[in-house]
């Protein structure tokens, strides 16, 4: 069954006469009648009563036609609509991003795409790693930033495609008034008695886990001030010297650094990064794979 045949059925009922219908629907008649016994054939029931001086619609027929003809209105009106009135949909990205991806890549991707495309239209959620990977798993949004996770075969295994941007060292962040604040470069030992601001562990668990692998190389568990996941909410919590906060230093850059500070850590090497993730799909538009095409180039950060 397919949608032709039904509008050639919509048509012929509008007149009750094929040679009516045939002229609107430039079909020959024979041509249209044997469509519509092909669709009977294929519902299994007459739509037409024909004779020889009028067709009449079955009872089945016209309870098709009552339910069928208004769409095919709406259809009609619709594309009449579009071609009189050149109304083309604009493009829309759909981009699920964590907060700190929101500020370092988004604007010059989308920078980078108005130019070529300045009628786009922006879908930007932000939310955590986890929610932006769902999304463009369930193929609700196009292109998830995410913070990369500890193991990428994570990635692989929810059945999407990554690409992952510049690494950044991980480093210790503290008020201006903390007493640590004087030193440019410390053995993370030395801050075991702080207070640190742990990440949530299933909101930003590859933060968490990178905070108690840093304390565990350096001999000690962490003392834990609060759970959060905001960037913003953390940098409060150091400037007020309620506590000190790992972090990389690709989120350190987003900070007031006029209230706190960032020291290096001598003796952990761990480090973070932002990774872009996709579905690949046959459908996917050709916007996407332009979008998709400016990540691989892998030049975001040199505008």
């Amino acid at each position: 069954m397919n949608f032709l045949s039904l509008r050639y059925f919509i048509e012929v009922s509008n007149h009750l006469s094929f040679s009516k219908a045939s002229k609107i629907l430039h079909i020959s008649q024979p041509g249209l009648s044997q469509q519509i016994s092909t669709l009977e054939n294929q519902l299994g029931f007459k739509l037409l009563n024909r004779t020889t001086r009028k067709i009449t619609l079955t009872e089945e027929g016209e309870y098709i036609y009552k339910k069928l003809a208004p769409s095919f209105d709406d259809i009609e009106k619709t594309v009449s609509n579009i071609v009189e009135n050149k109304i083309v949909p604009k493009p829309k990205i759909k981009i699920a991003t964590i907060p700190s991806a929101a500020s370092i890549y988004i604007p010059n991707l989308l920078k980078k795409i108005l130019i070529e495309f300045p009628e786009v239209e922006v879908d930007l959620q932000e939310t955590t790693s986890a929610r932006a990977v769902k999304l463009v798993k369930q193929q609700k949004y196009h292109i998830g930033f995410i913070r990369t996770p500890i193991h990428n075969n994570l990635i692989a295994n929810e059945g999407v495609n990554m690409i992952e941007f510049e690494r950044s060292p991980l480093q210790l962040v503290v008020s201006f008034d903390h007493w640590l604040a004087q030193k440019d470069s410390i053995q993370l030992h030395e801050a075991k008695n702080e207070p640190f601001i742990h990440y949530h562990s299933i909101q930003a668990h590859s933060l968490q886990f990178l905070l108690e692998k840093a304390c565990s190389i350096s001999g000690f568990s962490p003392k834990k001030l609060c759970e959060g996941s905001e960037l913003l909410t953390i940098a409060n919590l150091v400037s007020n010297n309620l506590g000190v906060a790992l972090m990389p230093k690709d989120m350190i850059d987003l900070l007031e650094t006029k209230k706190v500070k960032a020291i290096d850590i001598e003796n952990v090497n761990l480090s973070s990064s932002i990774s872009a993730v996709w579905k690949n799909s046959e459908q996917t538009p050709f916007l996407i794979d332009k979008i998709i095409h400016t990540l691989q180039t892998n030049v975001l950060l040199d505008m």
